[in-house]
């Protein structure tokens, strides 16, 4: 057969599709399900944010998959393509989360993982009998999973590649090392998605990765999982055999990774230059609200002045809004923000996903404002606030947003740099003045920076 996999893209406020020309990194799903896939098929793919999607296309089945604001675009393109008496088929955690409301786009669902069940559902598509939910028995071991060709990526052309082009697309080279995550954070999808189990590929598989990306000329690596330090041995082990490779890497990451020093240590010593970390607020009650109660903010200080001295940059999430927030929070976050030296900022308005608890309770007290799906942008008012109107929680955000950015506070920030990373502070500081000439004119909160 022939098969379509989509990765959608989202629209912006004027109703254009949001389109850009450089990453961080590629996605990976769509590749990874693409060496999935038998060889007897054939498999195109396309990222919407960079490529097009061909809407005339004839292909036997359509896949489609998108997270946030992208799913008012994937249910879009699910409708279109149905219209045309093609079978179309999502996945991703949005509609693993809320099978029931993907199946109004689209003929089928994976829910979950989809090793153990991609093959029969392609084998139905062939017999004419596709059935309205895919759904594993088992999560995968994450032994021995399929390779995907990293020259197939999707902001690649091996035809007109060269290597100062190349490195214009992406920052970084992409690899996964594990799934899930045991933590209990009530707003997040993904211990939502995995309920709550955490697992890893075998590090000499890992490791072959990281080769592989070496001998391709790559120098710098983003971990895409939400937090490889899920096991801390592992972790650690998988640090030890990554330090002879020499790779500068990245990475989402929890706070906790500065209160294991033998494991920071590992981590920078592994080449470890940024970590994305979710703090989300500076206020414990709220930390406490949502179930994050590992968070205590009132040892980030610390923790944040001890994987700077390791030479990590931190790029900080946070969140406004929430319940304990009022006027005066907006002017504490900068100045925590600030005073910690955090190198970037992707901030966050109350986003809930679907299917989660945060989603159920706030929809159950009445308070999300839309169920417009492509203003799922955490730039946007989506949950009523408690202690500030909608308006101001707005205006905070955006303030926070252009005084972070700051040419005054670039420099309190990037100076001095962590210990020894001077290249990477020279990056962040580059971004962050891009940034800043970005938020100039900003006014409208229906986007997302990052």
């Amino acid at each position: 057969m022939n098969i379509y996999l989509i990765s959608a893209s989202h629209r912006n406020p004027d109703g254009s599709l949001y389109k850009a020309p450089r990453y961080w990194t590629s996605g990976i799903t769509l590749p990874y399900l693409r060496a999935l896939t038998p060889s007897c098929h054939r498999v195109e793919i396309v990222d919407e944010i960079t490529g097009t999607v061909d809407l005339e296309s004839t292909a036997d089945v359509i896949g489609i998959t998108g997270m946030g604001p992208q799913m008012a675009r994937a249910y879009e393109l699910g409708d279109h393509f149905r219209a045309r008496g093609r079978p179309v088929v999502m996945g991703g955690t949005w509609a693993s989360l809320v099978p029931d409301q993907a199946l109004s786009h689209a003929d089928a669902v994976v829910v979950g993982e989809a090793e153990h069940v991609w093959e029969s559902l392609l084998n139905d598509v062939a017999a004419g009998c596709l059935k309205p939910k895919y759904q594993a028995d088992r999560w995968h071991t994450l032994e021995n999973l399929p390779r995907f060709d990293y020259w197939s990526l999707p902001l690649f052309h091996r035809q007109q590649w060269e290597r100062s082009a190349f490195y214009r697309q992406y920052f970084h080279w992409p690899i996964s090392i594990s799934r899930g995550c045991p933590h209990t954070c009530e707003y997040c999808a993904v211990q939502t998605y995995y309920a709550q189990s955490f697992r890893s590929r075998p590090i000499d598989e890992v490791i072959e990765d990281f080769r592989t990306i070496k001998a391709m000329g790559g120098k710098k690596v983003l971990i895409l999982d939400d937090n490889p330090i899920g096991n801390k041995q592992y972790a650690k082990e998988l640090f030890r055999a990554l330090t002879p490779l020499g790779i500068k890497w990245a990475s989402q990451c929890t706070i906790n990774i500065a209160r294991d020093a033998e494991l920071l240590d590992l981590a920078a010593k592994a080449g470890c230059v940024t970590l994305s970390i979710g703090l989300e607020s500076v206020s414990e009650s709220n930390l406490n609200d949502v179930g994050k109660r590992f968070g205590k903010p009132e040892r980030y200080s610390r923790d944040l002045a001890a994987i700077r001295g390791k030479g990590i940059q931190i790029i900080a999430l946070m969140m406004l809004g929430l319940d304990h927030d009022d006027a005066s929070s907006f002017a504490r976050t900068l100045q925590f923000l600030v005073d910690n030296k955090i190198s970037f900022l992707k901030l966050f308005l109350p986003c809930p996903y679907p299917g989660t608890k945060y989603y159920d309770d706030m929809e159950a007290a009445g308070r999300i404002t839309t169920h417009d799906w492509g203003r799922y942008d955490y730039g946007s008012a989506i949950v009523k606030p408690v202690n500030v109107k909608s308006q101001e929680m707005l205006d905070g955000f955006t303030w926070v947003y252009k005084q972070f950015y700051s040419p005054r506070n670039i420099l309190r920030r990037m100076l001095p740099p962590p210990s020894g990373n001077y290249l990477e502070t020279l990056f962040y500081t580059i971004g962050n003045y891009k940034v800043h000439r970005s938020l100039r004119n900003w006014k409208n909160t229906w986007a997302v920076i990052g």
